[in-house]
């Protein structure tokens, strides 16, 4: 994490440090606030508060098991990769499934049919040894669709030796909840008692094999009422509670559109409350292993814009609030096409083959960093539409409050009561030219490299009024204050 630049109160008001850059980003807010004020708002912290802790792996990403095939992604030479995946936190969650893990083949002689895909175990090698420059965890997908007991030992074996205290858990099947239905790789009668029955086999199998192996499941994306049933029929070793979440789809669908995006953010609510209930009585934590804007891999427009990565951040704010471990958003290449990426991926291959930060990154590089501590309650008064703001009290007491502004039309004046006095504060600012900007996003005035590599270099003055902080955040932007004892 890198710590805001400083800035003084001096006579009520926040004052440039000495280094501040001066200018670039006054006149940009300049700009913008020539368009309409949508009013103001007030967010009154709760500092006091107990707060919901922010787990330090939350941040995660999800690929699909085809990404290991042929094994040359997940490597230590890919230092762009690790690059970015380091910025998003000193701690995170890798999960490897999605819908290729019922293709895949277990060969450790690297041959099999020409419609497999083929995991070896060199790429598993590759993607330990990232791992371990990474300090991440995974959890790994096993091919419960098409695999047998005895195959998914083998390889599971093969997985734990390699990742050792890496491995999180293993994943036995990918949405199961639509093996009956849009995969048909089972009767259309298929249910979660069915599928309990098969995982508890290939559990049995691989705990033959590797005794004090965990797992995560039930991974299912439209039935949350699999998750209890099978949390109380869990086979041993079950640490984990696992949903999918997708805001909007299927991609192509005339219906998903931003604006239509930026309303989901509250949809997610009674699904996190159902979780966050299962959760308390089977005394496991949640995760939302996959998740994304639009399924059937983004909307060209909607997933791979500025308004993505405040859904995106929105989001993570929220599924915190609701007690959930983490969350993988889910990203890559096109399944069948991998010179093509997938609209909502968070990394993105250049043309030129490399990989670089989409828009929905910024968004999870601004929660990355709001750093640790607990999320406290904040209240909005008066509040314009399109407006949430939520509130982080760190371990040293400092606090870091996000505003995240939705409306792509109206910039919002804010005043925010942070609930005891502070002595320092800085405002970091994720923006873009519209809403729909597929390019020219920015977190800090700063890109994110071709390396990798992000500095932010816009700082800014406040006003602080009777001890509160008052600001303006522009349309279709989010601003992360941070204040310091």
């Amino acid at each position: 994490m890198r710590p805001f630049d400083e800035i003084g109160i001096v006579d009520g008001r926040l004052k440039l440090g000495r280094r501040a850059f001066i200018g670039g980003l006054s006149a940009a807010l300049l700009a913008s606030s020539a368009r309409a004020q949508a009013g103001a708002a007030r967010v009154t912290v709760d500092f006091e508060d107990a707060g919901q802790p922010l787990a330090p792996d939350f941040i995660g990403l999800s690929y699909e098991s085809a990404i290991l095939s042929p094994g040359s992604y997940f490597t230590p030479e890919n230092v762009t990769l690790i690059a970015l995946m380091q910025a998003l936190g000193d701690a995170g969650v890798l999960r490897i499934g999605g819908n290729t893990s019922e293709r895949t083949v277990w060969e450790p002689a690297g041959a099999a049919a020409s419609d497999a895909i083929v995991i070896t175990p060199k790429a598993i090698d590759r993607l330990a040894a990232t791992l371990r420059l990474l300090d991440w965890q995974l959890i790994y997908g096993l091919n419960l669709a098409r695999g047998t007991p005895e195959a998914a030992a083998e390889e599971a074996a093969y997985v734990a030796r390699a990742l050792g205290p890496m491995l999180l858990a293993f994943q036995i099947g990918n949405e199961p909840d639509g093996f009956g239905q849009w995969t048909r790789v089972r009767p259309p009668a298929y249910d979660v008692a069915a599928f309990t029955a098969e995982c508890l086999r290939f559990a049995a199998a691989i705990r033959a094999r590797v005794p004090d192996a965990a797992f995560a499941g039930p991974d299912v994306v439209a039935a949350p009422d699999w998750v209890p049933a099978f949390a109380a029929a869990a086979p041993p070793g079950l640490v984990l509670l696992t949903q999918h979440h997708y805001a909007e789809g299927p991609a192509g669908d005339p219906r998903v559109t931003l604006p239509r995006l930026l309303q989901t953010s509250g949809e997610i609510e009674p699904l996190l409350r159902r979780l966050a209930e299962t959760s308390r009585a089977a005394h496991l934590p949640y995760r939302i292993t996959e998740t994304n804007s639009v399924f059937n891999e983004g909307e060209p427009g909607v997933s791979d814009t500025l308004g993505a990565a405040l859904w995106g951040l929105d989001l993570m704010f929220r599924c915190t609030a609701a007690g959930c471990a983490g969350i993988n958003f889910h990203g890559g290449d096109h399944n069948l096409r991998p010179e093509r990426n997938k609209a909502y991926t968070p990394v993105m291959r250049s043309p030129d083959g490399g990989l670089r930060a989409a828009p929905l990154y910024y968004g999870m590089l601004m929660f990355a960093e709001a750093g640790r501590g607990s999320l406290v309650p904040t209240r909005l008064d008066a509040n314009p539409s399109g407006l949430n703001a939520f509130a982080v009290r760190a371990p040293d007491g400092g606090l870091r409050v996000c505003l995240i502004n939705k409306d792509s039309d109206n910039a919002i004046r804010a005043s925010i009561a942070p609930g005891r006095r502070f002595s320092a504060a800085s405002v970091l600012r994720l923006t873009g030219p519209a809403i729909d900007a597929k390019e020219g996003v920015t977190l800090g005035g700063a890109v994110v490299d071709e390396a990798g590599r992000w500095e932010p270099t816009h700082r800014e003055s406040t006003d602080q009024r009777d001890g509160d902080v008052i600001m303006s955040i522009p349309a279709a932007s989010a601003a992360l204050v941070a204040l310091r004892a």
